[in-house]
């Protein structure tokens, strides 16, 4: 029985990984990016069926803060304060980056996130993004979606065989429910990841045509989930 007992419990996991439902996308691709602000947080979930924000974790205070940067947390807004400000948050979408997720603060992180989803009546709705793969292990044993933020060639000096090599391990080790990227890398993530949920952002500093023509363009590839926009309201595709 000593023997047999590890192959059961084995199996048994092997089952709940692979029957795990996929994430049940709204029907619009685009989702509003960095509504940080309870005002802007507020409009844009009248337009859009998906919110992106940033988030810091404060291990001296054990709550997470709103903000794209660690100096945007002196506007005291919490997590669960931003959560008051959406009508009907169960009805809704979320992309969580989270800037400074860790080893150390995942479980904490987590603690808080899944109380905040319950209080809420949220259920499988929100995904928390990271580049850490060790902390999203953490975060996905408390049934939190996870997405991988790959690295970004344009940003680092990796050359693009290393890159896929690399990613590749990295998601076989993870197995996150999406990866993630900005639009630029739109190309390598669906010739090589295709199979992969991807998240991409289109924000430049100044919307364009041009802009506007590539967002109907990844929201037309299967592969492609998301899209994170600055726009008012979601492009018509």
């Amino acid at each position: 029985m000593k023997l047999i007992l590890p192959f059961i419990i084995a199996f048994f996991s092997l089952i709940t990984s692979c029957t795990r439902p996929d994430f049940c996308y709204p029907e619009s691709k685009q989702w509003a990016h960095r509504a940080n602000d309870t005002t802007v947080a507020k409009e844009k979930s009248k337009c859009f069926d998906g919110l992106e924000i940033d988030v810091y974790y404060s291990e001296y205070q054990n709550k997470i803060f709103v903000g794209h940067n660690i100096e945007d947390t002196i506007n005291d807004l919490q997590l669960c304060k931003w959560f008051d400000a959406i009508e009907s948050p169960a009805k809704k979408y979320f992309w969580i980056d989270f800037k400074n997720l860790n080893t150390k603060n995942a479980d904490k992180a987590a603690d808080i996130i899944c109380s905040i989803m319950e209080s809420k009546g949220m259920d499988d709705n929100l995904f928390v993004e990271s580049y850490d793969i060790k902390a999203l292990k953490k975060i996905k044993r408390y049934g939190l979606r996870v997405i991988f933020w790959t690295e970004n060639l344009q940003w680092h000096n990796v050359d693009t065989a290393t890159w896929i090599t690399d990613t590749k391990r990295m998601i076989d080790e993870l197995a996150p429910d999406a990866i993630s990227n900005e639009s630029s890398m739109y190309g390598l993530l669906t010739d090589y990841f295709p199979e992969q949920n991807i998240h991409l952002w289109e924000t430049p500093d100044e919307q364009k045509d041009e802009n506007c023509k590539r967002i109907k363009e990844y929201c037309k590839n299967k592969s492609v989930k998301v899209v994170l926009v600055d726009n008012d309201e979601p492009i018509a595709y």
